[in-house]
């Protein structure tokens, strides 16, 4: 009996859905104890890769080996691991290789007859291509459809005997997973079929920050209660007990989701110590993301033309939508409607909607175009095959083969920046694929920059892609980031870039940032807006400080009013360049541009 197989890749967390009969669709438990997987890495020095919680386990002993979320570096499209630039579809790969060896002994092993990967629904087509690439190095079987997350979730919820969407009703999505945040308004175009009429969210906000931010309060309390343990725990021999600790948070998270209060217990170096967090302090430590949450959810339905009295439904998924606070606050916007396990709902919708047949349009055709303001999503192109992942690594990084541990019959090989995928029925060299393209990064000129118009003094251009932003970046900064990713659009339309600074980075080392820091930059390209804003910087009278470089063509400006850190603005008229973040302080605020070469 032919199957179909839905894979939800997530930031912290994979899941996966079966079709086991015409229209039963059910979870695919992929541990003994669970539906989900963690979606890391480990990649041991013989370069085999690993994952879930075998890949955890290995990078206890070995950390330098382990890549905690893949998904977070496909827009940059590798990853550094040992010095050395790993394609991050070959990460994918792996994970996808895992959960299709999980589910193959429940179809007496026989290949899907359709596979069906979802996706963010702001990807764009280089993103989606990696998704491609990984599924194609996995050798899945069946062919390979990609729908967005929102999609999928809308349809789930659609196909509920009691959710009396018809043509026309609209719905929103709230997907609050362990990395991300991704908010859609739908409108459903019959019954069972939705388009995407606005999108949006945060790609740096979601579970893993909540988790963060307990862990300070941990660690503050611990500090005060007692101080050797706190160094100790900073130290090589407490990184056990911190990844002990560190668990111990996230259990105590989702515990509160149903109990008043949770324990954290502190162990090692011959202390013991017990923490109790109620529900009422962790509602109050997390209430600057929720609320940041609530407001993104607002303004995608504002700019959708939704308003409460026209939403049916606010539907809530990932695991992090669990928390009742996050219920609490949300109500403010509409109706609110969960389902099942939110962790798995993409999921059964993905293996849903390819199996009952309903799309209209293809899954590998829908979904994705980048969203920009006033437009719709348009049903994109059908590729012929995966386009190669640009390195954006710095100078001297290297290709190196790879190997899928367990997958047995995927590989592929990068030596000397060419691919060769092993055909997975005889271990056969299938391909090869051109050469991976030269870094652009450290001369500033990137994919973008030969097509596109230099910034001028009466140029408007306004930046429509990540690698038109990340092109402007200084390589310091760029080489320091876990991920930069697209987050949202300028009030003036410009696609924006949010990067997410790596605290074991120089730059997070030089400003001091702790483990758990989350540090970020939001960059964009506008010609006018930068050249207006210069203007306006540079004659303000409002206490500002305003420093501008020796060339009269960059402007930085540091505001402290808010008496909570420090909020910086950085202006290149030369190149259309904005960038906006917070630092702790001005001496913080200072040793960052110094390092990354925006003091001069």
């Amino acid at each position: 009996m032919s199957w179909v197989l839905a894979v939800d890749f997530g930031t912290s967390n994979t899941s996966a859905a079966h079709r086991i009969g015409p229209d039963r669709v059910e979870s695919l438990p992929l541990s003994h104890t669970s539906n989900l997987m963690p979606s890391a890495v480990y990649v041991d020095p013989a370069q085999s890769i690993t994952t879930g919680e075998v890949a955890i386990n290995q990078a206890t002993v070995d950390p330098a080996g382990f890549v905690a979320f893949p998904k977070a570096h496909v827009a940059v499209g590798s990853v550094m691991v040992r010095g050395q630039d790993i394609p991050v579809a070959a990460t994918i790969a792996a994970v996808l290789r895992t959960v299709y060896n999980q589910a193959l002994p429940r179809h007496n092993h026989q290949p899907p007859s359709e596979v069906v990967l979802t996706h963010p629904e702001a990807w764009s087509q280089r993103e989606l291509a990696v998704l491609r690439e990984a599924a194609s190095l996995a050798g899945l079987g069946g062919s390979v459809s990609l729908i967005s997350e929102p999609r999928a979730a809308a349809f789930y919820y659609s196909r509920q005997h009691d959710a009396k969407i018809v043509k026309g009703s609209t719905i929103a999505v709230f997907d609050f997973g362990g990395g991300t945040l991704d908010i859609a308004v739908l409108t459903a175009t019959s019954e069972w079929t939705f388009e995407v009429i606005r999108a949006g969210g945060d790609n740096t906000l979601g579970g893993k920050n909540l988790d963060a931010t307990v862990a300070r309060w941990v660690d503050d309390r611990v500090r005060g209660d007692d101080p050797e343990l706190a160094a100790w725990l900073r130290t090589a021999d407490g990184l056990d007990a911190r990844r002990t600790l560190d668990d111990q948070i996230r259990r105590a998270k989702e515990l509160l989701s149903e109990h008043p209060s949770a324990t954290i217990r502190v162990t090692g170096n011959g202390a013991d110590l017990t923490l109790t967090l109620t529900r009422d302090e962790f509602e109050q430590m997390i209430e600057p993301q929720i609320t940041r949450g609530v407001q993104l959810a607002a303004q995608v339905l504002r700019e959708a033309g939704v308003d409460r009295t026209s939403l049916q439904a606010l539907y809530l998924t990932g695991g992090s939508s669990r928390i009742p606070y996050v219920h609490r606050r949300l109500s403010e916007l509409g109706s609110i409607a969960t389902l099942d396990d939110p962790k798995t709902v993409v999921a059964k919708g993905a293996a849903g909607f390819v199996a009952g047949g309903r799309a209209t349009v293809p899954p590998a055709e829908v979904d994705t175009e980048v969203l920009r303001p006033g437009r719709r999503p348009q049903p994109a192109p059908r590729q012929a095959g995966p386009s190669p992942s640009t390195n954006r690594g710095g100078a001297g990084r290297t290709r190196s083969l790879l190997v899928i541990a367990g997958a047995g019959l995927a590989a592929v090989a990068a030596a000397a920046g060419v691919f060769v995928a092993v055909n997975h029925d005889t271990g056969a060299p299938a391909a090869a694929a051109a050469p991976a393209a030269a870094d652009p990064h450290p001369a500033g000129q990137g994919a973008a920059a030969g097509r596109l118009p230099a910034a001028s003094a009466d140029s408007s251009y306004r930046s429509e892609t990540t690698d038109e932003v990340t092109v402007l970046l200084p390589t310091t900064l760029f080489i320091s980031s876990t991920a930069c990713e697209k987050s949202s659009f300028s009030s003036e339309g410009a696609l924006q870039v949010r990067c997410l600074l790596n605290p074991d980075s120089a730059v997070g080392k030089t400003i001091g940032m702790e483990r758990h820091d989350y540090t970020s930059i939001t960059a964009w390209r506008d010609d006018q807006y930068a050249r207006s804003t210069f203007i306006r910087l540079r004659d303000a009278t409002d206490g500002h400080t305003t420093v501008i470089s020796e060339d009269g063509t960059r402007l930085v400006d540091a505001d402290d009013s808010s008496g909570s850190g420090v909020r910086y603005t950085v202006i290149d008229r030369s190149t259309g360049l904005i960038a906006t973040f917070s630092m702790d302080s001005v001496e913080v605020g200072a040793a960052f541009l110094a390092e990354v070469g925006w003091d001069s």
